[in-house]
């Protein structure tokens, strides 16, 4: 049986402390998949991540470009796959 952890952020500030921590916990070969609606902050999370693994540079949202390549300790691959229609589109 899997667990749940869920956290809770009452605003971008807290929501890229919680992406720093989980961003200096994980390692090559970790993948995080994030889902909400437009705007509910993912990118703001992943700029927390990006902290964390030691990357100090922008990190902006990936709505026209779909993906986005950051080296810190380890590389961070950040994409944006809500256009696509199809999941064989990712290809």
């Amino acid at each position: 049986m899997s667990e749940v952890l869920r956290l809770e952020s009452r605003g971008p500030d807290e929501t890229r402390v919680i992406g720093a921590q989980l961003g200096a916990l994980l390692g090559a070969g970790d993948v995080v998949l994030l889902q909400g609606e437009l705007g509910a902050g993912k990118t703001t999370f992943v700029q927390g991540v990006a902290r964390g693994l030691g990357y100090d540079g922008a990190v902006s949202s990936k709505s026209f470009v779909l993906l986005g390549e950051y080296a810190g300790r380890v590389k961070l691959y950040h994409a944006d796959l809500y256009r696509l229609d199809d999941p064989g589109q990712v290809a």
